[in-house]
């Protein structure tokens, strides 16, 4: 939006960091920027107060008062799942996903805010691609205080990592088909993203303090699962690194032993002095250009309402320069514009009786789609043996089953873990299993393990 400006606020563990970009006829522009360590988690209070204090005096020293403000928690907050639905529940997604939630997370959705983004569809076989991002309302909560506090409100809350994808997908352009990942350290993690086609399709956040000399090792260990999950990649993926050129170097030997193509981040185009800049500079950007990324986890009664500035300008201008138009065209004109008006007032009644004949129509062919998805759950069969040989492989050494049903209806699993949350990942990067999903909340035992149940089935 023209001479519009958006500020970005990127809160991690241990800093904040704070961009603001204003749109202008040559593009976007780097206003102001900072970042700012910040007090570990346990100063509590101490660590919100701060916050305040950095982003009003960030926005009083630079004299910024932003039409749009986005900010990003840490992606260690939040939990992110890849799922797929059938097409025929597009239309009613976040009601289908609001019911079904419990068997992707297992927690109860009246703890949680989750939103979500469309990946991709597969008219062929009728398959949506659905990005879910959940975070609990209490971890949330301070984040809400935040944005409460702000005099300029806040437009959307998302994760660090959609900010970065959104960063990056600014700095490739439309017309980049090319896959690439992207790899941010932090101080005591780093966060690794895959995008293809325009859309983050991975992202996974692991812990590796930079500059250790086992970090090429630990990379290249999380790049095998993007390998081995997308084996179309024949060329070398590119992958760049928000890093300094010292940690750079220790990298270089991933160019030759995984089939990747190590490049820094460039920071030419937008300016940046720093990789702890890149969430902040994502997430202003959604304040003046589509980014690719839709999530919002901010709940609608706490979102800042758009300003009405420039659309107010907009209508003066026309409206200033209809005015020259009647004087000069005489009343021909102001003829010709009352019977558009008549025209675009009857087009209006007519589009809402139309949307109501969609609805209908869209709420008949759901019901139908979703009895015949019903009727086509099938599954092949599979020898019991291979199936627990596979779910011995899977499941850690800290975890056991004690209960085990193979039916038609697929595979049934329940025992105890140190950690159940755990178990899902693991059990979905086997490519014997799908739709691995657990079947009841999580309960601790009197000995402090969590019991589950957890439904899957072979592909």
């Amino acid at each position: 939006m023209l001479f519009q400006t958006s500020l970005g606020i990127d809160i991690q563990d241990r800093i904040l960091g704070l961009a603001c970009l204003k749109g202008s006829r040559g593009g976007v522009q780097l206003v102001a920027q900072g970042a700012y360590p910040l007090p570990p988690e346990e100063a509590g209070e101490k660590k919100w107060g701060a916050i305040n204090h950095l982003i009003d005096s960030f926005l009083r020293d630079n004299r910024i008062s932003p039409e749009a403000v986005f900010m990003a928690i840490p992606r260690n907050l939040a939990i992110i799942r890849y799922v797929n639905f059938p097409l025929a529940v597009k239309e009613n997604l976040r009601e289908t996903l609001g019911y079904e939630m419990e068997k992707f997370i297992p927690l109860s959705t009246e703890d949680l805010y989750f939103d979500f983004q469309i990946i991709s569809e597969d008219k062929e076989s009728e398959q949506l691609s659905v990005l879910i991002v959940v975070v609990k309302k209490e971890t949330l909560d301070p984040y809400l205080e935040i944005a409460g506090y702000l005099k300029t409100g806040v437009s959307g809350i998302e994760l660090s990592s959609t900010a970065l994808a959104g960063y990056f997908l600014y700095q490739a352009g439309r017309h980049n088909p090319a896959p690439f990942a992207f790899v941010h350290p932090y101080e005591e993690s780093t966060e690794l993203g895959l995008i293809r086609d325009g859309a983050l399709v991975y992202s996974r956040i692991f812990t590796v303090k930079t500059g250790e000399d086992h970090l090429a090792e630990t990379l290249l260990n999380e790049m095998d699962r993007i390998r081995q999950t997308r084996s179309e990649m024949d060329t070398p993926l590119k992958t760049i690194f928000c890093t300094t050129h010292e940690i750079l170097s220790l990298l270089t030997p991933l160019s030759e032993t995984s089939h990747l193509d190590v490049l820094p981040a460039d920071f030419s185009k937008t300016k940046i002095p720093s990789a702890d800049i890149i969430p902040a500079y994502g997430l202003a950007l959604k304040g003046l250009r589509k980014t690719g990324m839709n999530i919002n986890l901010l709940p609608l009664q706490f979102r800042k309402k758009p300003s009405m500035i420039a659309k107010y300008t907009m209508f003066f201008l026309v409206g200033l320069t209809l005015l020259t138009a009647i004087a000069w065209g005489g009343g021909s004109l102001l003829r010709h514009q009352w019977a558009l008006d008549r025209l675009e007032t009857e087009i209006s009644q007519l589009d809402t009786q139309i949307k109501e004949i969609e609805k209908i129509r869209a709420h008949k062919e759901n019901l139908s789609d979703r009895i015949l998805y019903l009727g086509t759950l099938q599954r092949g069969s599979a020898e019991v043996l291979d199936v627990l040989k596979e779910l011995s492989i899977r499941i850690p050494e800290d975890a056991w089953v004690n209960q085990f049903d193979f039916s038609e209806k697929g595979i049934n699993i329940a025992g105890e873990a140190a950690s159940a949350s755990e178990l899902i990942p693991l059990l979905e990067d086997s490519p014997a299993f799908k739709n691995v999903a657990f079947l009841s909340t999580i309960t601790k035992s009197r000995d402090g393990k969590e019991r589950f149940r957890i439904g899957l089935s072979l592909h």
